[in-house]
């Protein structure tokens, strides 16, 4: 096992992600042009920050005046979730020498939060995993920022009003469908999908907060209801302690 092998399985396993990865980059470069941000800070935000949810958000306030404020502030809520990731990989993580564990981390998605878990399964030492999480990370980043130039330079070819009624709620989507995994999730994506559509005209871009707030919150509610469920159903299909005795 060498690390050129580790680092060619990485890009065999995420090959199949960086299709969706880089129309999602398309989306966010078209968006950028549509709503007149310069072009060349949209395409360095994918270079530099690489987190789509956020950097829509930020789009879409910067786009309407808003203050930088509300543009952190959106971003943050929008990306949360990466506080999960962190406490997921950090004892995986925690082995790596500090450049590998800076540099990775800086290149965290939501696609390739799984695939470095089964890095871990797959290769043993820390140093195999480094490369094998290395060859997920390049091609996914590089299928984003591609996409953001194309999406950029292609820009014009689309009419304006379908990028900004469409783009927004067709991104929601490609973010929140990778992550579902149960009715929690599936509700709070399609909450936060309906939200930022129906709630385009609130000013400053508070429309992607708002979403954001609105689907963390009816997933949640989902995840308590199903979860307190549980208990009295599998009581219900539990013997009790007279049919156990006379069985």
């Amino acid at each position: 096992m060498t690390s050129r092998a580790a680092f060619a399985d990485g890009v065999r396993d995420v090959a199949g992600l960086v299709p969706g990865v880089t129309v999602f980059g398309l989306s966010f470069g078209a968006l950028v042009r549509a709503r007149g941000i310069d072009p060349i800070a949209g395409a360095a935000s994918s270079l530099i920050v690489g987190a789509g949810a956020g950097q829509t958000a930020a789009v879409e306030v910067f786009a309407v005046g808003g203050a930088v404020a509300i543009a952190v502030l959106s971003a943050l809520i929008v990306n949360a979730r990466f506080a999960l990731y962190s406490a997921a990989l950090a004892p995986m993580f925690g082995r790596f020498t500090p450049a590998w564990r800076w540099g990775l981390a800086y290149f965290v998605a939501d696609q390739t939060v799984g695939l470095y878990v089964r890095g871990q399964e797959r290769w043993k030492t820390p140093a195999l995993q480094q490369y094998y999480m290395l060859g997920v990370t390049l091609p996914m980043r590089t299928g984003w920022a591609g996409g953001t130039v194309a999406g950029i330079l292609l820009g014009p070819v689309v009419p304006g009003a379908w990028q900004v009624g469409f783009i927004v709620p067709l991104m929601f989507i490609a973010l929140a469908i990778p992550g579902i995994r149960g009715l929690p999730e599936l509700v709070a994506a399609v909450t936060g999908v309906v939200a930022v559509a129906s709630l385009k005209d609130l000013p400053l871009g508070l429309n992607i907060v708002t979403a954001a707030l609105l689907g963390m919150t009816a997933g949640l509610l989902v995840h308590r209801r199903t979860s307190d469920d549980r208990p009295s159903r599998r009581s219900a299909t539990e013997p009790t302690a007279d049919t156990a005795d006379s069985a």
